[in-house]
C-alpha cells in the first residue's frame, strides 16, 4: 500500500465530508417524497419509518452488491 502523504489525507477527509452532505440532501429529498406518498396510499403513522426503511434498504443491498464483487460471486 502506498504511503499517504498530507494532500492524500486532506483529500480523502474532502471527499468524505461531500459524500455525507450529499447523501444528507439525497436522504432528505427521499423522506420527504417517499414519505408523502406512504401519505397518499394511506400508511398512516406507518409513512414516518418507510422512508427510512427504502433507504436502509438500499443501503444494505448495495454493500452486498459490493461484498459479492469483492468476493468475486
Amino acid at each position: 500500500m502506498p504511503k499517504l502523504t498530507r494532500v492524500h489525507k486532506v483529500l480523502i477527509g474532502t471527499v468524505a465530508t461531500g459524500a455525507v452532505i450529499i447523501a444528507g440532501i439525497g436522504f432528505a429529498g427521499s423522506y420527504a417524497a417517499v414519505r408523502e406518498l406512504a401519505l397518499q396510499k394511506g400508511f398512516g403513522n406507518f409513512s414516518y419509518a418507510f422512508p427510512i426503511g427504502v433507504d436502509a434498504g438500499i443501503v444494505v443491498l448495495l454493500a452486498l452488491d459490493l461484498l459479492l464483487t469483492w468476493i468475486r460471486i
